[in-house]
């Protein structure tokens, strides 16, 4: 893992096989209220349970979440702050084609409500993202007949999506995210090895692009606060680009580029990067068993702390680490994977390894609302776009 750091250690405090069937893989984790966390899983299931006994709750449990021959949960976020009556809301999309959202205190009644991509046959939805300040939820496709789509719902009315972009990917849309302050801006990232970034008011699609990135098949990106985004690929290279305001004339900086995460972190895969009061790389090894939250800072510019990396030794064992939420309030850290098990994390003050540094402060992080060749380039002209790369072959989502 990674080399000459001081590692500040959580130790875990707690587990939990949710009741899932032997073999099941834990694909995500996101909150469900004040006392709760959902997770969704690979036999097609919807949990929900209490995060400090991580113990499934009452009723707590929906199965063939998204049904069908083609079905299978594939995505998982809260809906934050009420849209309705109803208690704290919960988003699936799923292979079958559709969105739905759960009540949480009742989701054994079925969806409260479904969204459709189509009328005919529908292709898988692979990513998804929420903002309830605006009553948007957006989807990300497969690609089928050579389209990738992004289908946008008005959360207030199911059925059949108010917009789509139909062009800006040629291949899976793997992901999905909101601006943090600027509610029209959106970001998808696809495995033809794009993020683009829309302002979403435009609903011709050419016109709506403000920024294309090229950087190979994405496994997670997004925004780090307001003027900077990060793009993680399926095969663990990690670069960081400006956004590009379109209203600000400026010379942008150029993009930094960290290579292959394998190699500067010394571990075997990446989990995602961890975004908001704080930037960690969440790096984890099945050989040493570890999982590693290596800080990155920006000053003087964008780069890896070494010396105040925080170990979950252990981790979960020999199988890969699929999801994480760090919460601060409860100074928590709470992760899930293929092993099929919830574990938490709490810090262990009194054990700092390797250190010739003072110990790094508590992550104060959150995750978001529940993640090759560069052309030297951080973004391109619309009508440059890349052509169709071959997928990732070392990892796939579902």
């Amino acid at each position: 893992m990674v080399a000459s750091a001081s590692f500040n250690l959580l130790r875990q405090q707690g587990q939990g096989s949710l009741s899932l069937p032997a073999g099941s893989y834990i694909y995500s984790l996101c909150r469900s209220g004040s006392d709760a966390l959902a997770a969704i899983s690979s036999d097609n299931s919807l949990r929900r349970f209490d995060r400090q006994t991580l113990k499934l709750l009452p009723d707590g449990v929906v199965t063939d979440v998204h049904s069908g021959s083609n079905g299978g949960v594939t995505c998982l976020c809260a809906v934050d702050g009420a849209i309705s009556e109803a208690g704290p809301l919960l988003a699936t999309s799923g292979r079958d084609g559709t969105v739905r959202l759960w009540d949480s205190r009742a989701m054994n009644h079925g969806a409260v409500s479904v969204f459709l991509t189509g009328n005919d046959k529908r292709p898988a939805l692979l990513s998804l993202a929420c903002n309830p300040a605006i009553y948007s939820i957006v989807a990300g496709s497969e690609l089928v007949s050579a389209q990738a789509a992004l289908s946008f719902w008005d959360l207030r009315s199911p059925g059949q999506p108010r917009m789509q972009y139909v062009e800006s990917h040629n291949d899976d849309i793997t992901e999905l995210c909101y601006h943090p302050t600027r509610n029209d801006v959106l970001l998808s990232g696809s495995t033809d090895g794009l993020v683009n970034v829309y302002n979403t008011t435009i609903a011709e699609e050419d016109d709506a692009l403000l920024q294309i990135i090229n950087h190979g098949s994405i496994h997670h990106a997004g925004f780090i606060g307001d003027k900077v985004i990060y793009a993680l690929s399926h095969d663990e290279v990690f670069s960081i680009h400006p956004f590009n305001d379109p209203d600000q004339n400026i010379v942008e900086p150029a993009p930094i580029q960290f290579g292959d995460l394998r190699s500067a972190l010394h571990c075997d895969y990446a989990v995602d990067i961890l975004v908001d009061g704080g930037i960690y790389a969440a790096v984890g090894s099945t050989r040493e068993q570890t999982l590693d939250l290596v800080p990155i800072v920006a000053s003087p510019e964008f780069h890896f702390d070494q010396a105040k990396v925080w170990r979950l030794p252990g981790a979960h064992g020999e199988e890969i680490v699929r999801s994480m939420l760090l919460d601060s309030q409860s100074q928590t850290v709470f992760t899930c994977g293929e092993d099929g098990h919830v574990r938490l994390w709490r810090e262990d003050s009194e054990m700092i390894i390797q250190s010739d540094t003072k110990s790094a402060d508590e992550p104060k992080v959150k995750t978001r609302p529940d993640s090759q060749a560069h052309d030297g380039k951080h973004s391109r002209n619309k009508e440059t776009r890349k052509e169709k790369r071959h997928k990732g072959k070392r990892y796939k989502p579902y």
